[in-house]
């Protein structure tokens, strides 16, 4: 695990492991394609006997696993005697829990290097018998792979090119993930959400809320309450932003006087301190130390507003329905990026211009508070 741990810190190394790994998983696609012949056009409502039904998602990014989440309610909803199992990885499952999933088969990094582990898990999901196989991502080949060699009777999925390559497939293209999800669940005939879903237990809640406070109190100036901006400092290769910049904003967030906290990404750690240290003499501000998944979920659905370049907090946000400012300096990260009324997408903007949106939020939330008040009172 070492060698997988140097890996994912390294920036060049982590490079050529994605070039390794896209070449072979192209060689495997190729040879699955040329093997497996493709399947008979089939449609929702032709199907019989679905009873066991697997959706994939084998991904170990935050993120891409939380996009999945309304595809599962979408099926429950459509199919609902029927079982529903899950392959997740080891690092996304914690996420999909309270989802309506009768059973989560799941992946481990550790495969990678011990790829005898990929077979076992074929072999039983290949016992399984599943009547409906569902890839979710149509860009995903190890999706794919999973999803034709498992012998399910339907295999579901999003088309790709002129060939066919699922029994049901999504038709129409989408510039957005949750449009394509929204397209994937579409031949189902039900409602299927256009944001991610998470639900947060009681007792999370609970954790969250003794947690913020005793980050409000490093302040004696500030009362412990809940009502923070969430600051992200994270992402991947070239999506990062540069330490300045936070500093930057740090200094910007205690001119204006705003309540905020600092999240630092696993892969940011190098810039732990210089961020403690700017923060050691903070009225308004905290750093939050590392959290599993849940519980940073449940500390970040009690902020008002987060700010981020990183699309995994990005779409927690977006499940827990807490409005964003998504710093955006990839176009590849405008198909990721949440799409309400009340997100923010800026494109490689200025700190000034950040603050002056995270400003506007404040505004606005305050005044809907005023407003709201003020109707209970009339």
């Amino acid at each position: 695990m070492h060698l997988l741990t140097l890996i994912r810190t390294n920036y060049y190394l982590k490079i050529m492991a994605r070039f390794v790994e896209k070449r072979m998983k192209r060689f495997l696609l190729g040879g699955i394609r040329y093997i497996v012949k493709a399947p008979a056009p089939e449609t929702i409502n032709n199907l019989v006997g679905i009873e066991k039904i697997l959706i994939i998602r084998p991904n170990f990014r935050l993120g891409n696993a939380l996009i999945s989440t309304p595809v599962i309610d979408a099926f429950r909803e459509r199919f609902p005697s029927a079982r529903i199992d899950y392959l997740a990885t080891d690092k996304t499952w914690p996420l999909l829990q309270q989802r309506p999933v009768d059973y989560f088969f799941l992946l481990s990094r550790s495969a990678i290097l011990r790829p005898w582990q990929c077979v076992t898990l074929l072999r039983r999901l290949r016992a399984q018998r599943y009547d409906l196989a569902v890839q979710v991502s149509g860009g995903s080949t190890s999706g794919f792979i999973v999803t034709r060699l498992i012998g399910a009777r339907y295999p579901m999925g999003s088309g790709k090119g002129h060939q066919r390559w699922y029994s049901i497939e999504a038709e129409g293209t989408s510039s957005h993930a949750y449009d394509a999800i929204v397209n994937l669940t579409r031949p189902l005939g039900v409602a299927c959400r256009n944001r991610p879903l998470l639900q947060i237990t009681e007792q999370e809640r609970y954790q969250a809320i003794t947690k913020i406070q005793q980050l409000a109190s490093l302040h004696s100036e500030q009362p412990p309450d809940t009502n923070f901006i969430a600051i992200f400092v994270g992402g991947h290769q070239n999506k990062r932003w540069p330490l300045a910049f936070w500093l930057m904003l740090i200094d910007a967030m205690e001119a204006c006087k705003i309540r905020y906290v600092v999240f630092l990404g696993p892969e940011e750690f190098r810039l732990l301190a210089p961020i403690e240290q700017r923060l050691m003499s903070s009225l308004y501000g905290s750093l939050c130390p590392p959290l599993p998944s849940r519980h940073f979920a449940a500390v970040l659905g009690r902020a008002r507003l987060l700010v981020t370049p990183d699309l995994g907090p990005m779409h927690l946000a977006a499940a827990l329905d807490v409005a964003t400012i998504s710093l955006v300096r990839q176009k590849e990260s405008l198909g990721f990026v949440p799409q309400e009324a009340y997100d923010i997408t800026l494109w490689r903007p200025e700190v000034s211009t950040v603050v002056e949106a995270i400003r506007a939020n404040v505004d606005r939330q305050n005044t809907t508070v005023l407003e709201q008040t003020a109707a209970v009172i009339g």
